[in-house]
Order: C-alpha cells, then sequence, then structure tokens
C-alpha cells in the first residue's frame, strides 16, 4: 500500500512537473515560426508592385520633362509595340536569344502567355522583353507595356470599348516614369526599372 501511495505521489510529481515544462513556451514558438515563416512565404510570392496604385510629387526638373511628354507620340509608339506583340511568334526562347542569354529571360521567355492577347504575365516581363528596339533603356511606351498592362486588342468600332491605353492611363504611367528617370535622359536604365519594379521610394 505504501508502495502505490509512494507510486501515486512519484506520479502527480510527475504530471506537475511535465505540466511546468514549458509545453505552452513549445506551442508558443512553433506557432511565431509559423507565422514567420507565412509572412515569408506571402513576401516571396507578392506580384509586381503597381505603379499605378500612388500619387508621385516629381521635383522641378523631373516636372519639366513630365510637362513635355507627348502624348500623341506615345500613344502611336505603344501601338506599335502592340501590334508586334500579338504578332510574335512565341517560342521557348524569344527572337533573338542564344547561347549568351540571361537565365532569368530564358525562363520567363518559356512561361504561357494569355492565349488572347500573347502577352506575358506581368512578373515574366524582364527588361530585355520590354526593351522593344533592343536599346539597352526604356521609354515610356516601353515602360508601358509593364506599368500598364492591358489587353492589346483592337477597341470596338463606335467606342464601345476605351483605346489601348486612356489618357488617365497614360499619364499615371508617365508620372511613375519621370519619377525613376533620376539621371532625367528621358529613359529608365535597369537599375531605374528595377526600382519601380518594386515600387521604391526614391524621393
Amino acid at each position: 500500500m505504501k508502495k502505490y501511495h509512494l507510486s501515486l505521489a512519484t506520479a502527480t510529481a510527475l504530471a506537475f512537473a511535465l505540466a511546468a515544462c514549458g509545453e505552452p513556451d513549445v506551442a508558443e514558438t512553433d506557432s511565431s515560426a509559423v507565422e514567420d515563416s507565412a509572412v515569408e512565404d506571402d513576401v516571396s510570392e507578392v506580384a509586381d508592385y503597381d505603379p499605378s496604385g500612388r500619387d508621385y510629387t516629381l521635383n522641378e526638373e523631373a516636372q519639366a520633362r513630365r510637362d513635355a511628354f507627348d502624348e500623341g507620340a506615345f500613344q502611336d509608339e505603344y501601338g506599335s509595340y502592340r501590334d508586334e506583340i500579338m504578332s510574335e511568334q512565341v517560342r521557348l526562347i524569344d527572337e533573338g536569344a542564344g547561347e549568351d542569354q540571361d537565365p532569368a529571360e530564358a525562363q520567363a521567355a518559356s512561361e504561357p502567355r494569355d492565349p488572347q492577347t500573347n502577352m506575358r504575365a506581368r512578373e515574366n516581363m524582364t527588361f530585355s522583353y520590354l526593351d522593344r528596339n533592343d536599346d539597352g533603356q526604356l521609354s515610356v511606351a516601353e515602360y508601358a507595356i509593364w506599368a500598364i498592362p492591358l489587353d492589346p486588342t483592337e477597341p470596338k468600332p463606335n467606342d464601345e470599348n476605351a483605346p489601348y491605353v486612356t489618357a488617365d492611363q497614360a499619364n499615371k504611367a508617365a508620372d511613375s516614369f519621370f519619377y525613376y528617370d533620376r539621371d532625367g535622359d528621358t529613359y529608365l536604365s535597369q537599375s531605374e526599372f528595377s526600382a519601380a519594379r518594386t515600387g521604391a521610394d526614391v524621393g
């Protein structure tokens, strides 16, 4: 009987000891670790920044360049790129690709495109894909392919659909373009485009 009482006492003491052992702490640690992991996963899956979602404050020089923006010329250039995108042959490796092609571009080029428009998803629009004339920099119209990811389709008769790019969309794209054109050459370099792509505050 005495042995039984000792065993019961020992078992009770062990139960209290186990209850006091940091089980809740372990659960809290595991929970926060899972939350941190989930946040990291969410961040890694965030789509490209949408430059039309904010207002841009331009310095005096950038504003002067922005004021000189020619929307008519922009629409013509954008329209030619739109037509080019619609008609270009889609292959595993884009036109002009070779052994020296950037692996990231090769991967992006191999991703499926929209069957209706032939456009890449925004996250697969690499700098070289946007640089339609291969001059190593982006014009406002080239930048707009990414900044205004529209379906490049013909508007219906009698203005049933909006034009390819509305005046408001063109102006929003121009605002962000001239904000990120930090060297003032009216083109975006690869690093300037990278800043736009992530929505960096460069003011």
